[in-house]
């Protein structure tokens, strides 16, 4: 445990997280960045919960670089990639224990490298922020359209109100409103009554234009809470509202090889042709049309040509009206 860790000490330190997680062979620790300058709101950006998920990890390395206690009117506390064994080794989990870190929260002080970070952020990091921001995307399988979603409970410093501004402060197109998991990150903040926004976008191979759309979220976002000066103009919200559950998923009903027909994004009908699902051998050639199975936006589809048989191939959500 990181017994010297003081998240108000003012100006910039940055300090390696590898003690909480202990010994791993072939690991070498990862940093966590604390800045302070001035009373103003405070923010805790997660990034990494996920090893595959390295859109946000390049993007928190970023910030954690480049913020200097000048841009900083509160308190900003970056960590990267909080599951630094998996990240390391190019996985989704940790190698050393198997385990999902967002179904770890909050953690254990005694337990797995996995369950030890999870409580290290739970109980010094929570008390010491007004909102986390946990930022994920697609990782190896799925891509994601770029959107984000937040929780908050009547005790927690940013209401329901203030948070679906700064959740359309984004400029995002795309705001979901979705049930919690208690185990996640998200679901522990608010367990503790802290509010949280999860960020989604990307997976697959790196963009650029992926890596930008997410650290120019982030810096609008940051920026409209207010621990950090503005450093880009503010994108006026004109996106959707909506949820997501499974009765908008369609999957494969048996292996076969993905075309997509409609883009990430995309506004489609019930029942309009959105992927075709080819043989993987065999002498016809026939494919499987697959239909949207309600009205909505494609949020996600996969990365994978193959798809084994109840695979996900793509999601719809359904938008609402949130005033």
């Amino acid at each position: 445990m990181l017994t010297d860790f003081n998240p108000a000490r003012p100006g910039k330190i940055i300090q390696d997280l590898g003690p909480i997680a202990g010994p791993l062979e072939g690991i070498a620790g990862d940093i966590i960045c604390c800045i302070n300058n001035g009373a103003g709101a405070s923010v805790l950006l997660l990034g990494g919960i996920h090893g595959d998920e390295y859109e946000a990890q390049i993007v928190l390395r970023r910030l954690a670089e480049r913020l200097t206690p000048a841009d900083v009117t509160g308190r900003v506390i970056i960590i990267p990639s909080l599951n630094f064994p998996a990240a390391q080794k190019g996985k989704r989990l940790s190698p050393f224990d198997g385990q999902n870190m967002n179904r770890c929260f909050p953690g254990k002080d005694d337990g797995t490298p996995t369950e030890r970070l999870c409580a290290f952020v739970t109980r010094r990091l929570f008390p010491a922020v007004d909102i986390l921001i946990d930022v994920h995307a697609g990782g190896g399988d799925v891509s994601v359209v770029p959107m984000v979603f937040g929780f908050a409970t009547e005790k927690s410093v940013v209401d329901d109100t203030r948070l679906n501004r700064l959740m359309e402060a984004w400029g995002y197109r795309f705001v979901q409103h979705v049930d919690g998991i208690d185990e996640t990150a998200c679901g522990a903040a608010k367990l503790a009554d802290l509010a949280s926004i999860e960020v989604e976008g990307g997976g697959g191979r790196m963009k650029p234009a992926e890596l930008t759309i997410m650290e120019d979220g982030l810096l609008r976002a940051l920026a409209d809470f207010g621990p950090i000066r503005p450093q880009l103009a503010p994108a006026p919200f004109s996106g959707v509202h909506f949820t997501a559950g499974p009765e908008g998923q369609y999957l494969a009903p048996w292996p076969a090889l993905v075309e997509h027909c409609v883009a990430l994004g995309d506004k489609v009908e019930s029942g309009q042709l959105v992927a075709r699902l080819h043989p993987t051998g065999g002498r016809s050639a026939a494919a499987l049309e697959i239909k949207a199975p309600m009205p909505g936006y494609i949020l996600r589809q996969t990365e994978h040509a193959f798809v084994a048989k109840g695979q996900l191939i793509g999601n719809v959500g359904s938008p609402i009206d949130a005033t």
